[in-house]
């Protein structure tokens, strides 16, 4: 199971039918969902995002236990009160017994969010040739046209993402000049880990536009490979240099068997204020950049943070990609293995599914309980 948040910004959908929700759908979810269910938790008539999980196999022997699953996620979505399921397959629309393909697990989502007290917005099929309504199923036998749906016509400045969950694995290219040119200054490198100028560089790697140089390169290499420097780095960015200070002087005192219990969140655990996602994202580049040019028996390290970042990001299937080529490495890596088990649990941040509250209580008495139900 694979799951990706989009935005933490509240968005007011003003879809005219279910074709212009659907082209909203890529906005919300980052990705054009491929093989996937993707809940959209509303507030009312704000959308808080979308969750995207892998669509599971057609021969599922418990659909009912795994939709009670899928919900008892979307349940962690803060302020939600009302869902809209989207439903994406390569399958045909109709099955062989003319019923919506996937109908059965979509009838026990159904059944399991009402049970869970939200009002179901739609229920919608994607298939392979055409889209419709599980709410109305004796709409169009052959379903409507996939040009009805057009999210190329929005514009929210995301580009339209059209591209799969898949998308952006690929690590930047590297030639074998610049890969050894950084092996020698690893070779020339001592990292210490209570240099105080450390967190320096790993906020000038988020921070700077110029182009990381290869000493830089050849640090990111050697500190991310090293779990009490990488611990600051991955740290730090998810919050500022005081935190990265903060981390530091923690760790330093662990490795000198003087520290107390650390006092800040524990951001590898998921921990504490959201980060800002375009640092983070800009991490991400990094390490990325850093894994392309690291030499193998170094790369280990930066592959898990790399998986850790997406992790941090909502990106659960991105995470598992990275995570199977550190693992393919050192099947025995401390955090590679760590970030398998929160993506086999399903286990996300505290801050990936904390939304903003979109705007001011209801006023009418039923509204208002809604509202406060939806707070809990």
């Amino acid at each position: 199971m694979t799951l990706q948040p989009s935005a933490p910004s509240p968005v007011i959908v003003r879809a005219g039918d279910s074709a212009e929700f659907l082209s909203l759908i890529p906005h919300l979810a980052g990705c054009h969902p491929r093989d996937s269910v993707v809940l959209v938790p509303f507030a009312d008539k704000r959308t808080l995002g979308a969750l995207r999980v892998d669509l599971p196999g057609a021969d599922e022997p418990d659909p009912a236990e795994l939709a009670a699953s899928f919900i008892g996620l979307f349940t962690r979505v803060r302020h939600a009160n009302r869902i809209a399921i989207v439903v994406y397959t390569e399958d045909g629309y109709r099955d062989e017994r003319g019923r919506i393909a996937r109908a059965t697990f979509v009838e026990a989502l159904v059944r399991c969010a009402e049970a869970a007290d939200y009002a179901v917005v739609d229920a919608l099929c994607v298939a392979a040739d055409a889209w419709g309504s599980y709410l109305e199923p004796d709409g169009p036998y052959s379903g409507s046209p996939l040009d009805l749906i057009r999210p190329e016509d929005l514009d929210f400045g995301d580009g339209a993402p059209l591209a799969d969950q898949h998308a952006g694995l690929e690590l930047p290219p590297s030639d074998a000049d610049e890969r050894e040119r950084v092996a020698q200054a690893i070779r020339a490198l001592t990292l210490n880990p209570a240099d105080p100028e450390l967190p320096l560089a790993f906020e000038d790697a988020v921070t700077s536009d110029v182009e990381l140089s290869t000493e830089a390169l050849a640090l990111l290499v050697l500190a991310l490979e090293r779990p009490a420097a990488r611990d600051i780095a991955l740290s730090q960015w998810c919050g500022d240099l005081a935190e990265g200070r903060e981390v530091q002087q923690f760790n330093v005192s662990w490795l000198e068997g003087t520290a107390s219990d650390f006092r800040g969140p524990l951001r590898l655990a998921g921990e504490g204020p959201r980060p800002d996602p375009v640092r983070l994202r800009r991490a991400l580049e990094v390490t990325k950049k850093v894994a392309s040019v690291a030499p193998p028996r170094l790369r280990t390290g930066v592959l898990a943070s790399t998986a850790w970042l997406c992790w941090a990001l909502g990106s659960s299937t991105h995470a598992a990609h990275y995570v199977r080529l550190a693992q393919e490495i050192n099947s025995a890596h401390g955090l590679a293995n760590i970030v398998a088990t929160m993506i086999r649990h399903a286990h996300l941040p505290s801050w990936a599914l904390d939304r903003a509250i979109p705007g001011p209580p209801p006023k009418n008495r039923d509204e208002r309980r809604r509202w406060a139900k939806s707070r809990r």
